[in-house]
């Protein structure tokens, strides 16, 4: 299913975005209310930063930033994997439908037999197309529409391509195993960029578990001896608290896995 992200659309995303978030948000409030009160909250000194240190505040907050970010980037990820499968499908689709209209059977014709024949987003757009073509919209205006509503260049470039060879008629079988060719290209073009980039993405991975790693250590091998150690030293009682590190680590791991996970997604 692909969801097009117009106006309306996105205002229901976000609709059930604050239906999700709102009750969190609550739990949240009466959550820091209750940390306040039983003074688990750090003041940074010569600062208005407060630190909260209940460990289920901080993981309440975690779970209400995933929960707004979580409707949006549903959409987002289903859209992308609906185009990858009709992007990876569109070689496959023009070298059928070459072949079948070489046959002598003609080209909308031909779409809707291999439409028929096959699965996957493209084979159930093309039959969508195909069924609005045959209830008396014209083909070009069925490619038209489809195009429309999966909006990615992939799609439109079909689209023109399918419309121009029913228009004209001529050399529609070269037209259409040239296209397949050009998209077999680009497919093995994209795969190996996905390859080259994959230990880029494994970096980013490692290094945020690397963190994690030495944050645990560094918590538990320094700071908490450390504390305990400076309990009878009046002026460090109140800088070495493990808690405090404890919690500075854990929202800079939340951070690193945030923008790690939007460069891994840019690449």
């Amino acid at each position: 299913m692909y969801v097009k992200l117009t106006r309306r659309n996105r205002m229901i995303i976000a609709a059930i975005t604050v239906a999700v978030v709102a009750p969190l948000a609550a739990l949240l409030a009466v959550e820091y209310a209750r940390a306040a009160k039983e003074g688990k909250l750090f003041r940074v000194p010569a600062s208005p930063l407060v630190i909260p240190l209940d460990r289920r505040l901080n993981v309440l907050i975690a779970v209400t930033m995933i929960a707004a970010l979580a409707p949006y980037t549903a959409v987002v990820v289903m859209n992308a994997s609906y185009v990858s499968k009709i992007e990876r499908d569109l070689p496959l689709f023009f070298r059928e439908l070459a072949e079948t209209v070489r046959s002598g059977v003609p080209l909308v014709r031909a779409v809707e037999e291999i439409s028929a024949r096959g699965a996957g987003p493209l084979r159930q757009e093309m039959r969508r197309v195909v069924f609005r073509s045959a209830l008396g919209e014209p083909f070009e205006d069925s490619l038209r529409s489809f195009a429309e509503r999966v909006d990615v260049y992939s799609t439109k470039v079909m689209s023109v391509i399918l419309s121009e060879a029913y228009a004209s008629g001529a050399r529609v079988i070269d037209v259409l195993e040239t296209a397949g060719d050009v998209y077999s290209m680009l497919l093995a073009f994209e795969l190996e960029r996905r390859s080259k980039i994959s230990p880029y993405a494994w970096t980013v991975y490692i290094s945020l578990i690397l963190f994690l790693v030495i944050s645990a250590a560094l918590t538990e091998i320094f700071f908490k001896p450390l504390s305990s150690f400076a309990v009878g030293i009046p002026f460090m009682r109140g800088l070495l608290k493990p808690e405090v590190y404890e919690t500075v680590f854990y929202y800079v791991s939340l951070m690193e896995s945030f923008f790690g996970g939007l460069i891994v997604g840019k690449m």
